[in-house]
């Protein structure tokens, strides 16, 4: 069974027994909604995705996003703009946190968290070692 990739050093994994706690402190009374919009476009982007534990990381500048803990390389195809990218998971996890909050932002619009995670994860992704990948999927 393999173990989460090494994140970039400025962002922190959130630990086990903090999940649920991190979770509302994030992202309010929407995080289940939130973390299920992940989940849904995980499935959207990559047809071979099944399930999987899901790691909580935290960015710089105090964001959430989620990422599938394993070390194999993640491949997600955009059905928006045919970008094929495969990346780290911790990569695939921003992209898909990114989409999520924006969906959520557009579903739940007098919610502020969501808001804030969105622009709070675009302000790091150029400082992300697989930014370029990245950018290609939100583009």
């Amino acid at each position: 069974m393999s173990t989460a990739q090494t994140l970039p050093e400025f962002f922190t994994r959130v630990p086990k027994l903090q999940r649920a706690q991190t979770m509302h402190q994030y992202w309010g009374d929407r995080c289940v909604n939130l973390e299920m919009f992940v989940f849904s476009f995980m499935n959207t982007f990559n047809d071979a995705y099944n399930g999987g534990y899901w790691d909580l990381n935290i960015t710089p500048n105090d964001a959430l996003y989620i990422s599938l803990s394993t070390d194999e390389p993640v491949r997600l195809v955009s059905p928006l703009n045919y970008a094929d990218e495969t990346m780290s998971t911790d990569a695939a996890g921003l992209v898909l946190t990114i989409y999520a909050s924006s969906y959520g932002m557009n579903k739940f619009p007098e919610d502020a968290q969501i808001l804030e995670t969105y622009d709070k994860l675009m302000e790091v992704v150029g400082d992300h070692p697989e930014a370029s990948k990245i950018y290609r999927l939100l583009d």
